[in-house]
């Protein structure tokens, strides 16, 4: 797979990873929404959508709740959408990365999003799984009892699209690393010649480079100057192809 492949990948990623934000902050406040419509009715406190605690109902202590750890995932959220903001702004203006700022920007949130996903399931160390399937509900009433489903749902969606992001952070960490030492071959005085997408010719930079190309319909010369080079002149390059020879 050539460069201009593994590039457009690491932008679709780019992109999936900003959309599964703004889908978390939408769950978010689904199921918000959702906690607010049981909780008094179930004997809750409105903190426990909030303590990362296991939380028994005051009404019957087999009903209980529980979540992740809401503010660290908050943080997560909001930090991961102010770089997506930054880094849409850059692609639209320009974009030739990706640079070395990306492979430590995507590291970082990859770390983020793991830690998130695991406080996010920390009520699972203590034995209380993620199933929502005959959840125990104080009365009958289904406006409750869909709430109650609806909140679960909504929280198990959360946690799996935030493991997924984490894992994508992780992909589009290795890929940005893969591709800045690519682009660091072109500087350290090697050059490229690439036709059709593919590297066809690597060469040192020397004055009157002659290349011959069968195809040369998309080529693209990728160079560079030392501070020597450019003192001492700017090398010549010609590209020979078969049907237009020199």
């Amino acid at each position: 797979m050539n460069s201009q492949s593994v590039s457009n990948i690491f932008k679709i990623l780019r992109a999936v990873e900003i959309l599964i934000v703004f889908i978390c902050f939408i769950l978010e406040i689904v199921e918000y929404a959702a906690f607010q419509i049981f909780y008094i009715d179930q004997g809750f406190n409105g903190s426990a959508y909030f303590n990362a605690d296991i939380n028994k109902s005051m009404k019957d202590d087999n009903v209980v709740y529980y979540n992740g750890t809401k503010i660290f995932f908050y943080i997560v959220l909001i930090i991961t959408l102010a770089d997506s903001g930054f880094y849409l702004s850059r692609f639209c203006r320009f974009y030739m990365g990706p640079y070395k700022r990306d492979i430590s920007i995507n590291a970082f949130f990859m770390t983020l999003w793991l830690t998130s996903g695991i406080a996010n399931i920390y009520p699972s160390f203590k034995g209380y799984g993620y199933t929502c399937d005959n959840l125990p509900v104080i009365g009958e009433d289904t406006n409750l009892t869909d709430a109650v489903a609806r909140e679960c749902k909504a929280k198990v969606m959360l946690i799996s699209l935030g493991w997924i992001n984490g894992f994508l952070f992780l992909a589009t960490t290795l890929i940005a690393l893969k591709l800045w030492k690519e682009r660091q071959e072109r500087y350290e005085g090697e050059r490229r010649v690439e036709a059709l997408g593919e590297v066809i010719y690597k060469y040192k930079p020397r004055p009157n480079t002659i290349v011959q190309i069968d195809e040369p319909e998309q080529v693209m010369i990728y160079k560079t100057y030392s501070k020597k080079e450019m003192k001492r002149g700017t090398p010549i390059y010609i590209i020979k192809t078969s049907q237009n020879p020199i």
